[in-house]
């Protein structure tokens, strides 16, 4: 056998390793944001550092998640299925209390199973940021519109999609001073990177705005050399079938050349000129230039 392909355990199909680049590319752009976006909580600049992302099954997935956390899922248009953003329960009572003036380092409750409503405002506010952030970040690429689906804290009674299916998680750090790293994660349906694929294999805008000058000019250069002919017309008379067939050496066929002639490149227009002299040979002067339109 020599058609022999590398399988991940784990995964319903081989990884797409274009999509998970792409993304990876865009993820430091979006971390920037949520250091922007977690700052007024933590009332100090947080370190928010993007991890690879990895492709995962959701059913191992679902079984390796914390038991409590703050997740919310939203359909972002036009991509098909749900994105899933996940908090760590630990960051948002520790930013909470920190927004209200405390330290934000108290020892996490015991055994907790709900947010208080102080939390789950912060975790509406702050899943909401970040999907916004996902979507300025991706407004290049593809512009999206977000709604919320649903919020839960089990992540057993979360259905996201077939239990069998493939999922892209991506993930950030979140770093205050010294104190507990926490995690923010994003998990992309297999049918939503389906979808970005053809605009991941392309050029991000960054790069497009980081070409090499000196290939371009070289490519300029090159481009300038290629030969096109041209030519003009100077008369389109017309015969009938029965004067084409009678026709014999010697017969005169009138023609009136007008004032404006057509300039042909490539066989389309590029401009209207006349018929004149210059330095002894026949020559065009352009007079005015034309959309390039078919001849």
């Amino acid at each position: 056998m020599d058609n022999v392909q590398s399988y991940k355990f784990g995964a319903s199909e081989p990884q797409a390793p274009e999509s998970l680049s792409g993304i990876d590319r865009l993820a430091e752009r979006t971390a920037r944001q949520l250091r922007t976006l977690i700052e007024p909580f933590a009332g100090v600049k947080p370190q928010v550092t993007a991890q690879r992302a990895e492709m995962v099954n959701y059913d191992l997935w679902s079984a390796m998640a914390p038991s409590f956390c703050a997740l919310s899922t939203y359909k972002l248009h036009p991509l098909k299925g749900m994105i899933l953003v996940r908090l760590d329960a630990a960051m948002t009572w520790a930013l909470v209390d920190r927004f209200y003036g405390g330290t934000g380092i108290r020892p996490a409750p015991a055994e907790r199973h709900e947010f208080t409503p102080s939390e789950d405002r912060f975790v509406a506010r702050l899943s909401d940021g970040i999907m916004k952030a996902v979507i300025r970040t991706w407004a290049d690429l593809l512009p999206m519109e977000m709604a919320l689906v649903a919020r839960e804290s089990d992540p057993q009674a979360l259905v996201l999609t077939d239990t069998h299916e493939a999922m892209m998680s991506q993930s950030f750090s979140v770093q205050i001073g010294a104190g507990e790293e926490w995690t923010i994660e994003l998990i992309y349906p297999q049918v939503a990177l389906r979808q970005l694929e053809p605009l991941l294999s392309t050029h991000s805008p960054d790069e497009m705005r980081h070409r090499d000058p000196l290939w371009q000019a070289r490519m300029a250069r090159q481009m300038g050399e290629i030969s096109l002919p041209a030519r003009t017309v100077l008369a389109r008379p017309t015969l009938t079938l029965s004067e084409l067939f009678n026709l014999k050496n010697g017969d005169v066929i009138p023609v009136s050349i007008g004032a404006s002639l057509p300039l042909l490149v490539g066989g389309r227009l590029i401009a209207h000129g006349s018929i004149g002299e210059q330095n002894g040979k026949a020559a065009f002067k352009i007079e005015t230039m034309d959309q390039g339109q078919t001849a």
